[in-house]
């Protein structure tokens, strides 16, 4: 069952620590219900800047209008012809009054599906090269990227500035977090994401916060889903993934067209997982913290749009303020 958040309760937060720690998602319900109300002329905004994307206005346009240029300068956009979910990545370098403090700070704008049909839309904050994974290796131009993101969309505070749940994430990595590689989610009606995780190389795990409309989440342990996937494969894929250990294994191949069918479009797998309490819905103002401790020891998550029109949603990576 989801963890309904009490934070005022030591129970709770005992509660929360055993399922961080054996990579559970965690449902904080109205986490930011109380800040979000002070953002939402921001949330509005924020909004309309997609309908306007989706409609074909300029996105380096659009940022720079949000943008105070005494303390970012343009330096250009670009578009990955290679990426076919790419619309427009847009640079700036910081500024500190006459100088420059950080280079090439970028806003992606993307399609979150290769479906065409989809036309849920996501704002990726970071730096430096992709093809690099410069933001693994460096920490010092992430505040910046941070500072970017909070300027453009500054309902960022709904989050960031919700003392007991920043306190929250806290206890639960066990150290100050850095709310980093920022992602504004528009998910539009009938578009999501397949089943995925976010581990990457120092981070501790993904906190993503409702903040208009609704998702739909599938979210659980790696191993757990592995077990299901054992259990639920059949032909060739058996062969590849009829064990706990060889289905643990599968999950790592992206590029299984089979795999990617159980999991995300056969009816039967998706009830059992249903079954079992891994389905979970947030509403505006709730979050849900998805720990990351390995490869193996992740938490996997499928996510669905829910409701009429087109939603809000902020995802920020979790680090060490302090790499350790």
């Amino acid at each position: 069952m989801p963890l309904f958040w009490d934070w005022q309760r030591p129970a709770s937060l005992a509660q929360a620590q055993t399922r961080f720690d054996s990579d559970l998602p965690i449902v904080l319900r109205g986490a930011t219900a109380r800040t979000r109300e002070r953002h939402s002329d921001a949330i509005t905004d924020s909004l309309a800047l997609f309908d306007r994307a989706r409609a074909g206005e300029s996105f380096e346009g659009m940022l720079h209008e949000r943008l105070d240029p005494r303390r970012w300068a343009a330096a250009g956009a670009t578009i990955d012809a290679a990426d076919t979910r790419e619309l427009e990545k847009v640079f700036v370098h910081a500024r500190r009054g006459r100088r420059v403090a950080a280079r090439d700070l970028y806003a992606k704008l993307s399609w979150i599906a290769h479906d065409e049909r989809d036309s849920s839309l996501r704002i990726r904050f970071s730096f430096g090269s992709e093809a690099l994974l410069d933001w693994q290796k460096e920490t010092r131009r992430a505040p910046w990227s941070d500072r970017l993101a909070a300027e453009a969309f500054p309902e960022c505070a709904a989050i960031t500035g919700s003392k007991p749940l920043v306190a929250f994430v806290e206890r639960m990595l066990g150290c100050k977090p850095r709310f980093s590689e920022r992602i504004i989610y528009n998910n539009a009606p009938g578009g999501g994401a397949h089943f995925h995780h976010d581990d990457e190389e120092h981070q501790l795990g993904v906190l993503y916060n409702q903040l208009e409309g609704a998702t739909g989440w599938f979210a659980l342990p790696k191993r757990q889903l592995a077990e299901f996937v054992a259990e639920f494969a059949r032909g060739p894929l058996a062969r590849r993934a009829g064990t706990s250990r060889k289905a643990l294994r599968a999950l790592d191949d992206t590029s299984d067209a089979a795999l990617s069918r159980l999991l995300n479009s056969t009816p039967q797998f998706t009830r059992a997982l249903a079954a079992v309490g891994t389905f979970y819905v947030l509403h505006a103002g709730d979050s849900i913290l998805l720990p990351t401790h390995g490869p193996d020891d992740t938490c996997w998550h499928a996510v669905y749009a829910l409701g009429s029109r087109p939603s809000l949603a902020h995802s920020y990576g979790l680090f060490a303020a302090r790499r350790r």
